[in-house]
């Protein structure tokens, strides 16, 4: 699959020409450098194959970012990585090239891959001729568009594409090697979306690493590190599983930047998309407030969910803190509904494999489509109950939504909010649902009035 990368130096528009590529908003934008800090892809179709873009985090001379431990550590971990890549997109903006561009496009000359050249904010054709000092750069490619306002975008897609048909021709009479057999293939289709969420610095990009193989997310002591969510694909057991590593959720009060607003709201969208969630808490804070929040909010949106306790290797002689963990977590499955929990460690895999397997039996527990003979029984069997017949509660009939672990129950009046906690316990256990949640929906079908 043909992979191209765009870079540049910080804050030319790296991220709008990605979002403008894909035709989604999937990495961020926000006119402050350093936003981006995390290798970005997403997987596209683009014509008769499959393609994936790469958003870089911005260059800049280490010398501008010695103070800026996190960001230094990024422009160091992505350049590391460019020559995984077929071509080079390599953005500059209006406005003349800084000494430090200057030096990276004379790096970029001497790399064996493709390099093109995209001068950013032309927004006006006229504007063209003013940049035309750029073709001196010697780059074999030179486009001027518009990220923001998609302009030239389409013409340098459609270039893209015709590059590498060209390439696949050429393979056989060249030394270059001819693209794998997969970099012609269809975007792949997950067997299971997985988001891993929880607070700032719990593990989160360390799992994500653990299990992709590869070091697409950075890892740093300090909390907020990752921003962007990060997606990639990875097979376990000849299934094909897309990870999602998310931003970390804190207490709406602490969120104090507009960057990391949005990083909150990228993590919820996640949820929204993901089959299962890995909820990974660090054993020091256990089901502190803000872990607590977050389990609600995974109930909120129904999503199954498996709570994995991090640096179990830390703690595996300590019994009296598991005991305690155990029986917090004990806890709040009576709150929520029985999920399931691993002591792991992100750093090592210990017990990953086993967080994996449970995820797909979760998967399967809430797609199954229940035929109405089974409902019906079921509904018999919870109308008996003394709780209902104490406050003339009468359950008349109930039908399964979508998704299809949401059910709609009516009922001829209002229930408390007890009475609901139970026919949703009780619903569970009847369909076999025992680990994930049910949306259970109660509805007052009022008495027709002759």
């Amino acid at each position: 699959m043909p992979a191209i990368a765009i870079i540049g130096k910080q804050n030319v528009g790296k991220s709008s020409l990605f979002n403008s590529l894909i035709g989604a908003r999937k990495s961020i934008i926000y006119n402050q450098p350093g936003v981006t800090r995390d290798l970005i892809t997403e997987k596209v179709p683009w014509g008769e194959g499959g393609w994936t873009l790469t958003d870089f985090p911005g260059f800049e001379n280490e010398k501008n970012v010695r103070g800026d431990a996190l960001t230094l550590a990024a422009i160091r971990a992505a350049e590391k990585q460019l020559d995984k890549y077929h071509l080079l997109l390599f953005v500059v903006k209006r406005g003349g090239l800084s000494t430090f561009e200057q030096d990276l496009a004379n790096r970029l000359r001497k790399n064996k891959k493709p390099v093109w050249l995209v001068v950013n904010f032309i927004d006006d054709p006229q504007l063209e001729a003013e940049a035309s000092e750029f073709y001196e750069l010697g780059f074999a490619e030179t486009f001027f568009v518009s990220a923001l306002n998609h302009r030239n975008v389409p013409e340098l897609r459609e270039r893209i594409q015709a590059q590498f048909k060209t390439n696949a021709r050429k393979a056989d009479s060249e030394n270059d090697a001819p693209l794998s057999e997969n970099e012609g293939a269809t975007v792949p289709k997950s067997d299971l979306r997985l988001a891993i969420l929880g607070k700032p610095n719990a593990g989160k990009s360390t799992l994500f690493n653990t299990l992709t193989g590869k070091e697409r997310a950075l890892i740093s002591p300090v909390a907020g590190t990752t921003r962007d969510t990060i997606n990639e694909f990875f097979h376990f057991e000849g299934k094909s599983i897309e990870v999602i590593d998310t931003a970390g959720l804190r207490r709406q009060r602490n969120v104090v930047e507009d960057v990391e607003s949005i990083s909150v709201k990228r993590a919820r969208e996640a949820l929204e998309v993901c089959d299962v969630a890995f909820l990974v808490m660090d054993y020091t804070e256990n089901l502190d407030k803000q872990n607590k929040t977050l389990f609600a909010l995974i109930a909120d949106a129904g999503k199954p969910l498996v709570a994995l306790i991090n640096k179990y290797d830390l703690i595996r002689e300590d019994k009296e803190s598991k005991a305690e963990i155990a029986a917090a977590l004990n806890k709040a499955q009576k709150a929520f509904w029985r999920f399931p929990w691993f002591f792991i460690s992100a750093n090592t895999g210990e017990n990953c494999v086993k967080a994996l397997a449970k995820a797909f039996e979760l998967k399967q527990q809430v797609i199954e489509k229940f035929a109405t003979p089974k409902l019906n029984a079921i509904l018999r069997e919870l109308s008996a109950s003394h709780i209902l017949a104490n406050q003339n509660i009468k359950l008349k009939y109930i039908t399964q939504g979508t998704p299809l672990n949401r059910f709609i129950l009516f009922t001829n009046k209002p229930v408390s909010m007890p009475v609901r906690r139970h026919l949703n316990t009780e619903l569970r256990k009847r369909l076999g649902m025992t680990e994930v949640p049910i949306l259970l929906q109660v509805r007052t079908e009022e008495r027709k009035k002759k």
